[in-house]
């Protein structure tokens, strides 16, 4: 019971987060957003599915409605941004640059999320 609590709790916390983000995104403008993807040799295009998986999934997850899906497509945005973005400043990064860390730790509630909740049940 308690554990159920506790999920519930780190799950709706791993949304407030991807929301936020989202948000944060939102303010920044897409035009801006875009650029910022292209200077971290990313395609800009690519801020438009991040920024829509970000609100989307932030969203799910709080509900707990579709919340296994949306974990999987966090999971795979948090993976891209360690591999292509983060990796190379270390775990805890340093001046300017971040880590992995925060990354890492979205990574693994969100894999935990969409585990539990695409499991299946007995009966």
């Amino acid at each position: 019971m308690a554990h159920d609590k506790a999920f519930v709790a780190l799950r709706m916390v791993t949304g407030i987060i991807f929301l936020m983000h989202g948000f944060a995104k939102l303010q920044k403008g897409m035009d801006a957003v875009s650029v910022m993807f292209v200077d971290l040799g990313l395609p800009g295009w690519l801020a438009h599915p991040v920024l829509a998986m970000e609100l989307v999934g932030g969203i799910a997850l709080i509900l707990g409605v579709g919340a296994g899906f949306a974990a999987w497509g966090l999971a795979v945005i948090m993976a891209g941004a360690i591999v292509t973005v983060k990796w190379k400043n270390g775990f805890i990064g340093g001046p300017e640059k971040s880590g992995y860390e925060f990354d890492l730790i979205l990574l693994a509630v969100t894999v935990c999320v969409g585990l539990k909740r695409t499991e299946k049940r007995p009966g």
